[in-house]
């Protein structure tokens, strides 16, 4: 199916559009055509143009395609690492950056072919991975992942992260000079970077953290980002160390400091931000910053609960993301959203969120963290990006409420998924990718950057 074509998705039994009002049609059917939705309906209504294709939604669910709003591919590499199973986050860190020294472009090519495979199989279509290790020798690393994206035929926002001041975690192999991180930054955005509407590609320039990088590299990366209206990305507020260290360090609490460097900015956002006070929800709101929320693997850590529902009462925009296999230890956007929801219920109870309130934070909310308005709902002039789940599966049998089932009931895998009108999985399948292939490659390479260590 050709994105230059017309696609009927037709007889949906629900269709959760994903808009501020929630709706979901029964019986309903949308029209892509030329990549963008172009007609919407439900019953009787017929499309008014001649279509080139079709596709049944008959037993299906369908929602906007899911949009994963930080990741670290790589770290696919090191999922249930025995070293770092049961540790928090900083000693975690310190077994993690033990690996990656021989790790190369095809490692990374590797890991995000894997990665994006297992975050398509849960319906996402457009993929943020946040990539900060680029040791002596490797070239290359971030065109890398745009040709696993290409290949695997979903968008990508490829966050170009750096670190440039050494610590007892940080050893000197993973750190680069400011002016190199600055001109290949640029680089990147002047070759791949695409701010149009149905962008494939776009680079987001990304700092690891206000711990793991100087003031002129913090500094300097925001006005780069101003000055090319890109993505601004990096972590904050993960933990409770981080916030300690900063005082000591810095004076003031890491988002001050991040602040003071310039980070005041509506295209920028934080991954986790669990650990802001009230002061601080204020400042977001008011600067336009977002939140990249990463239940796994804050449970996983023991980091804590961000404060979702009071983000978004407070008009601060938040969207789910994965975060590293490493620290999740698998990429399901469909789990992810599911641990969302019980997350926000075990902080402020059963009342705080519900299963649509869920998907949203996956599909239109976590498109405006990322700047994004052409994403994330199934809407008329939005891109034609669906995801089709069966209706029901052994997990969810006999539910009253398909929908909420999607949620509440056991993390499926999607029946089909469709990218600007182009079908890359249908019956739980990839078209035109060899998955096991990928699992092989993916395998033994793992286990000779685990040798290294």
């Amino acid at each position: 199916m050709l994105q230059h074509g017309s696609l009927l998705i037709e007889n949906i039994d629900y269709l959760v559009t994903a808009n501020e009002s929630q709706d979901v049609l029964t019986d309903a059917w949308l029209v892509i055509e030329n990549g963008v939705i172009t007609e919407v309906g439900s019953g009787r209504e017929q499309p008014s143009i001649n279509i080139s294709a079709t596709l049944s939604g008959k037993g299906k669910i369908a929602t906007p395609g899911f949009i994963n709003t930080h990741h670290h591919l790589y770290q696919n590499m090191a999922r249930a690492y025995t070293p770092g199973n049961n540790l928090p986050l900083l000693p975690w860190l310190s077994h993690m950056n033990k690996l990656w020294k021989g790790f190369r472009e095809d490692d990374l090519h590797a890991c995000s072919l894997l990665g994006i495979a297992e975050l398509m199989l849960s319906g996402a279509s457009t993929i943020a991975d946040h990539h900060y290790v680029f040791p002596a020798g490797a070239k290359d690393m971030i065109p890398a992942q745009f040709r696993a994206a290409e290949t695997m035929g979903v968008r990508f926002h490829a966050s170009r992260g750096s670190m440039d001041l050494h610590s007892e975690l940080i050893s000197e192999w993973a750190l680069q000079d400011g002016e190199t991180i600055l001109s290949e930054t640029e680089s990147l955005i002047k070759t791949y970077h695409d701010a149009s509407r149905g962008s494939w590609r776009q680079i987001i320039v990304a700092p690891c953290a206000a711990t793991s990088c100087s003031q002129g590299l913090l500094r300097d990366s925001a006005f780069l980002a101003r000055k090319y209206q890109t993505g601004l990305h990096t972590h904050c507020g993960e933990t409770i160390e981080e916030n300690s260290f900063s005082l000591e360090k810095f004076g003031r609490r890491p988002l001050d400091y991040l602040l003071d460097c310039g980070w005041d900015y509506d295209r920028a956002w934080l991954a986790h931000g669990i650990h802001f006070d009230d002061r601080e929800l204020a400042l977001l709101a008011e600067c336009g910053i977002g939140v990249a929320h990463c239940p796994n693997a804050n449970m996983r850590l023991g980091s804590g609960i961000c404060r979702v529902p009071e983000l978004i009462q407070l008009g601060i925009k938040v969207g789910v993301g994965v975060d590293g296999s490493a620290s999740n230890d698998s990429g399901h956007m469909l789990a992810e959203l599911r641990q969302a929801l019980y997350l926000a219920r075990v902080r402020y109870g059963a009342e705080a969120m519900s299963p649509l309130d869920a998907i949203d934070l996956g599909t239109w909310r976590a498109a405006e963290v990322m700047g994004r308005y052409d994403i994330g709902r199934i809407q008329k002039g939005y891109c034609g990006d669906v995801a089709l789940f069966p209706t029901e599966d052994l997990y969810s049998n006999a539910a009253e409420n398909p929908v909420d089932a999607l949620l509440i009931c056991h993390a499926r895998q999607v029946s089909e998924l469709v990218v600007a009108g182009q079908l890359r999985i249908s019956n739980g399948e990839f078209l035109d990718i060899d998955l096991a292939r990928i699992q092989s490659d993916h395998q033994q390479r793992a286990l000779r950057v685990r040798a290294s260590a």
